[in-house]
């Protein structure tokens, strides 16, 4: 039997989806997956393997993220639901559950998925703490809407990840979908939607819009990035912080989670 869970996290205690190389990283080595895969075990005395829909780096959180992995056997999905939930942790959840086609594959099988970033801007908001980035500056929604127009479509995104030794020959460019900048009392939501995403990479696209927002590049400077003009461009783009970063949806053939 195929099994899909989604899942709901705060990622502040923990070292990402799945153990990075960063050992100083928040959380240090406890990881979201393993949290997972003991409560599975407790449960089954089985060791399963878990396929995810996306890793998620240290400290960032998940309002539905998708896994899957396959039982010999049927158990009860409500019984399943409300005893993983009982043995994981207070900061992880099983949102819901459900039997799949045995083919489903959570990593394979993504269309989409949608990044939420909050912003905190104006005033600084205790319920948001470690989750969203705090802003001082006075941030200009007309720019970041016009900069944000850039993203879409295909980029060489190589200006915007996190850089990886053993993974210089591969592909940088990906495709953004949408980009939705929404006001709120505290600040800003950010919705990114892509087919998918490089380490780090909605991050620097939220760095750059709050540079843009607040005057400090423009739109030029961004067209040069995703050009490759530049490959040192990318020092001049803070890296927004983890806590302000949440996987919101995953789009499948099938259904979208959200």
């Amino acid at each position: 039997m195929n099994y899909l869970a989604v899942l709901e996290y705060c990622g502040t205690n923990y070292n990402g989806w799945q153990l990075q190389n960063n050992v100083n990283a928040p959380g240090g080595n406890k990881t979201v997956a393993n949290e997972i895969l003991k409560a599975i075990k407790i449960i089954t005395k089985l060791d399963v393997k878990l396929f995810v829909s996306g890793r998620t780096d240290a400290g960032v959180h998940a309002f539905n993220q998708i896994v899957n992995f396959k039982l010999p056997f049927y158990y009860d999905l409500n019984k399943f639901k409300i005893v993983l939930n009982g043995i994981l942790p207070s900061d992880i959840s099983v949102k819901n559950m459900e039997i799949v086609h045995n083919a489903f594959h959570a990593t394979h099988d993504t269309l989409s998925k949608t990044y939420l970033y909050k912003i905190n801007s104006g005033f600084r908001s205790p319920l948001l703490l470690g989750r969203s980035w705090f802003i001082k500056e006075e941030l200009n929604i007309n720019l970041m809407n016009e900069s944000a127009s850039i993203f879409l479509g295909k980029n060489n995104f190589f200006n915007f990840v996190k850089k990886e030794k053993e993974k210089r020959s591969a592909s940088y460019y990906r495709v953004i979908t949408a980009i939705e900048i929404c006001r709120k009392n505290y600040g800003f939501d950010i919705f990114i939607e892509g087919e998918g995403f490089l380490r780090h990479m909605v991050r620097r696209i939220v760095g750059a819009l709050i540079l843009c927002g607040t005057g400090k590049i423009n739109i030029n400077h961004l067209t040069g990035m995703l050009k490759g003009e530049n490959h040192t461009y990318n020092i001049n783009i803070a890296c927004a912080p983890s806590c302000g970063l949440f996987l919101y949806s995953v789009r499948y053939r099938h259904k979208i989670y959200c």
